[in-house]
C-alpha cells in the first residue's frame, strides 16, 4: 500500500510507526500541506524510520504524479478539510488529524465528499486505543460498574513556546476542537451521543501566545440522561514529569473506573484495585484494518461526530448558551 503524508503539524509520526509495525507499506512522498510548514525534521525522522519518500514543494503536485493510495493529512488545521477533500475526490483514503475541519460548513463539505467517494476516512483519535483506554473500555464492556451514568476527562498540556500557527484562532481552530476534543472522545464512545452541549474557553495568562486559549470546560448532556463533563488546560507546570497529564473518571450504577498515569483502577463492590494493561495499538493500522469493512463507515462517522461536537461547543462557548446537537 502506497502511503503519503501531507503537513507536518500533526502527529505523522503514527504513520512511521506503522511502517515498523506492519510489511508491505510503502511511505512514497511527503508534502507541506500549509506555507509555513518546514519538512526538514519531518523527512529525518521518515528516513530514520527506513523510508526513502520523494519530496514535493506542492501537495498537489505530488497527488497528481504519486501512485497513492492512503493520505496522511496534517497541515495546519485550518488547511486539513480542503486537502482532505481534495484527496477523497482523487480516490484516495484519508487519515486526518483531528479536528477535521474548523468550521461547522467545511466539515458538512467533508463529509459530503467522503459519502459521495466511497472511500475511507479517519481522524487521528490514537487515545481511543491506547493501552489504558483499551482497558477502561473493556472494564465497562464486562458490566464491572454496570450501567454508564457520569463521566469527566480531562486533558493538560504544558505551554512552552508555540509556533506561529497557534496565535491565532483561525489558524488552531480553538482549544476544545484542537485538545479538548480528545476527551470529548472518550465520553462520546463510552457514554452515547451527545443532545447538547455547554462551554467555555479563555486565553488568559496565555504568556503572549496571541489568541491561545489556555483553559476550557464542557458540559454535555448525553443520551438516555448520561451526564459528560470534559476540561482541556495548558497550565500544567514545567516542573511536571511530563507534558501531558490526561484523566478519565467513569462513574456507573455499580462503581467507578478511574483511568491516570497511564493506570486504570476500579472499584466496585470490591475495594479499589489496579486492572492489567490491555495492548496498546496503532490508529493508523486501525485505520487500514478497517478499509473494506463495515468498521471503516463507523470510524468516518465517530470523527465527524466529534468533530462536530467539538465545534459546536467552542460555539456554545462564545455565545454563552446551551446549544443542541441533535
Amino acid at each position: 500500500m502506497n502511503i503519503a503524508i501531507i503537513g507536518t503539524s500533526g502527529h505523522y509520526a503514527f504513520v512511521l510507526r506503522a511502517l515498523a509495525l506492519r510489511g508491505g507499506l510503502t511511505l512514497r512522498a511527503m508534502a507541506p500541506g500549509s506555507p509555513a510548514e518546514d519538512m526538514t525534521s519531518a523527512l529525518a525522522a521518515a528516513q530514520k524510520a527506513g523510508a526513502s519518500p520523494a519530496l514535493y514543494d506542492d501537495w498537489r503536485a505530488m497527488l497528481g504524479r504519486e501512485p497513492i493510495d492512503v493520505v496522511a493529512v496534517n497541515p495546519w488545521f485550518c488547511d486539513a478539510a480542503d486537502i482532505s477533500i481534495a484527496c477523497l475526490k482523487r480516490g484516495i483514503h484519508v487519515f486526518s488529524e483531528k479536528p477535521l475541519a474548523t468550521s461547522l460548513d467545511k466539515l458538512a463539505e467533508l463529509e459530503k465528499t467522503w459519502r459521495e467517494s466511497g472511500k475511507a476516512l479517519a481522524g487521528m483519535f490514537n487515545l481511543r486505543i491506547c493501552a489504558w483506554f483499551r482497558t477502561l473500555r473493556q472494564a465497562i464492556d464486562d458490566g464491572l460498574i454496570g450501567e454508564v451514568r457520569q463521566l469527566h476527562g480531562q486533558k493538560s498540556y504544558k505551554l512552552g513556546r508555540r509556533g506561529e500557527l497557534y496565535l491565532r484562532r483561525e489558524t488552531y481552530g480553538g482549544i476544545i476542537p484542537w485538545v479538548a476534543i480528545h476527551a470529548l472522545d472518550w465520553v462520546l464512545q463510552l457514554g452515547g451521543r451527545c443532545e447538547w452541549v455547554a462551554a467555555a474557553q479563555d486565553s488568559h495568562g496565555n504568556q503572549g501566545h496571541g489568541e491561545l486559549e489556555v483553559t476550557s470546560a464542557l458540559l454535555a448532556g448525553l443520551e438516555n440522561g448520561v451526564i459528560a463533563t470534559v476540561t482541556a488546560d495548558f497550565l500544567r507546570p514545567d516542573g511536571a514529569p511530563r507534558h501531558d497529564d490526561d484523566r478519565l473518571r467513569v462513574t456507573g450504577t455499580r462503581g467507578m473506573l478511574e483511568a491516570l498515569n497511564g493506570q486504570v483502577f476500579l472499584e466496585n463492590e470490591e475495594p479499589r484495585r489496579e486492572l492489567p494493561l490491555l495492548e496498546e495499538e496503532n490508529c493508523f493500522l486501525d485505520m487500514l484494518d478497517a478499509i473494506g469493512t463495515p468498521r471503516a463507515e463507523q470510524l468516518a462517522l465517530d470523527a465527524i461526530e466529534v468533530s462536530r461536537v467539538a465545534l459546536l461547543a467552542r460555539q456554545a462557548g462564545d455565545e454563552g448558551r446551551v446549544i443542541s446537537c441533535r
